[in-house]
């Protein structure tokens, strides 16, 4: 059985299913909800989208620009106060609002492609889809991607890529899921 919400299908059957198609609709739904969720400023939804890889990873990046060891500490234990939790996620909110400023949510669409170097992973591009009066060759153009993995409650933000054609210059953290 596959990891998550998935079933192979019987063996043999002929309808057995290429990564590519296992990511497509449950990774595109989540990258659907991520930037509704930012749209609709839904920090703590929001949150629950990344891997606890990925959470701790922005958790040591606010530790790496100030953030208080010891608040740090708490929210990594689940521990902080109500307050110390949405002041902290209502910071990672306004991060990402500024990753993605310029991005006009409503007119984004979404392609996905399995990552050939990480079992389990998709990159989900977002693109913006252009106007009724740009030519018919061009329809939208990228904007920056999402990785997602497979984990086994479905499919969970890795690392959010807010440019085009993949890593940052000089920012890309082997193995750093935000």
């Amino acid at each position: 059985m596959a990891p998550g919400p998935y079933q192979d299908p019987p063996e043999g059957s002929g309808d057995e299913l290429e990564p590519e198609e296992v990511a497509s609709e449950g990774a595109l739904a989540v990258a659907e909800t991520f930037f509704a969720q930012v749209a609709a400023g839904d920090a703590e939804g929001l949150w629950g989208l990344f891997s606890e890889p990925a959470q701790a990873y922005i958790l040591n990046v606010g530790h790496e620009r100030g953030m208080d060891f010891d608040l740090t500490s708490r929210l990594r234990a689940g521990v902080a106060s109500r307050d110390e939790h949405e002041a902290f996620l209502s910071d990672v909110l306004a991060g990402i609002r500024r990753d993605l400023a310029g991005i006009d949510f409503a007119r984004l669409a979404f392609d996905s492609k399995a990552e050939p170097e990480a079992p389990m992973q998709v990159r989900v591009h977002y693109l913006i889809q252009m106007g009724p009066d740009i030519p018919e060759l061009l329809t939208a153009i990228p904007a920056g991607s999402l990785v997602l993995s497979l984990q086994p409650d479905g499919w969970r933000v890795e690392r959010l890529v807010p440019r085009p054609g993949g890593e940052p210059p000089g920012a890309a953290v082997p193995g750093g899921p935000v």
